[in-house]
């Protein structure tokens, strides 16, 4: 059963709220590292619980802020200010107007798709898929990505029933990277999206469009899908414990707590070239994906990949 730190916990509980030092705006989706291989993030009021569970030290990260760890115990009051770095991001050029986009191409990149669970990939809170699209066209102009997804469970012919009962929605948000030696960098633009996938109503694939024209570098860049967590039936993000308590043979341990949506692994290729790591890793380095969600020990895999669809304006 998953524990939701619900707003009627503020009152009782001692709770956050991340801040931008010199403005005071809140920061929404603010990551909080545990420092232990778990974390969470921030509602978008900037306002998270501390849980009992949560250790004593945490540390408060947000992008183009300087990160800081607190100690939860000697904290006064509930505000925490972050301190703006200088910004060298890039900004996004407008949304072209009726008349320009009739006179652009197009390039369309169609998703790798299947239904296949014994190819089959997971998410978790804090899990980040790093996705490069290349330059293929000069002047390019990222429109969409579209996300294949597997509409089964991952209880279809591993366990007798679903270990998620109720619909809900996944929040996940996408952001621009640079590309380094064909691995994500720094942040490339300003320009970031907030979606949410609804477990009830998951098709094959999700296309997410963007507002705003997204330049692609001559070097490509990486599209990074960071997964938040679960939404209520309002579509709201609630902060959420990233892990389950099981009692083993009279001693109790955590474990990654396993949340849809699920995605269908392809060989990879050059072309569909993609890395994953979880943000609240000891050692969060980008990494391939070496086996599937349930695998044999004794078998040997090939590198796998989650074959994104894009259109390219040009």
């Amino acid at each position: 059963m998953a524990l939701f730190l619900v707003p009627e916990l503020y009152a009782q509980e001692k709770f956050i709220v991340v801040k931008d030092s010199v403005t005071n705006e809140t920061l929404p989706y603010t990551s909080i590292d545990f420092q232990n291989g778990y974390g969470l993030f921030t509602d978008e009021n900037g306002k998270a619980v501390l849980n009992n569970d949560m250790p004593n030290k945490i540390k408060i990260t947000y992008v183009g802020y300087a990160s800081k760890i607190v100690s939860v115990d000697k904290l006064i009051g509930n505000q925490i200010l972050l301190r703006p770095e200088v910004n060298m991001l890039n900004e996004v050029k407008i949304s072209a107007s009726r008349k320009e986009v009739k006179k652009q191409k197009k390039l369309v990149v169609k998703p790798s798709l299947h239904d296949n669970i014994d190819e089959m990939y997971w998410s978790s809170i804090g899990q980040q898929f790093a996705f490069y699209v290349p330059s293929e066209k000069a002047n390019g102009i990222l429109k969409s990505v579209t996300i294949p997804l597997i509409v089964k469970d991952l209880y279809q012919g591993i366990t007798e029933s679903s270990f998620e009962d109720n619909p809900y929605g996944t929040m996940v948000r996408f952001e621009f990277m640079r590309n380094s030696n064909m691995l994500p960098n720094t942040k490339l633009y300003d320009y970031e999206k907030i979606f949410v996938i609804q477990s009830d109503k998951i098709s094959k694939k999700i296309e997410v469009g963007f507002e705003e024209s997204i330049p692609i570098p001559d070097e490509g860049f990486f599209v990074v899908m960071t997964v938040i967590g679960k939404t209520d039936i309002k579509g709201e993000y609630v902060p959420e414990l990233p892990f389950v308590v099981n009692d083993r043979h009279g001693e109790k341990k955590k474990s990654m707590k396993i949340i849809l949506p699920n995605y269908p692994l392809v060989e990879l290729s050059k072309r569909q070239l993609m890395l994953v790591r979880n943000l609240f890793s000891d050692t969060p380095k980008w990494n391939r994906i070496e086996r599937p969600m349930v695998y044999k020990k004794d078998k040997k895999y090939p590198p796998y990949t989650i074959g994104i669809g894009y259109v390219i304006s040009y």
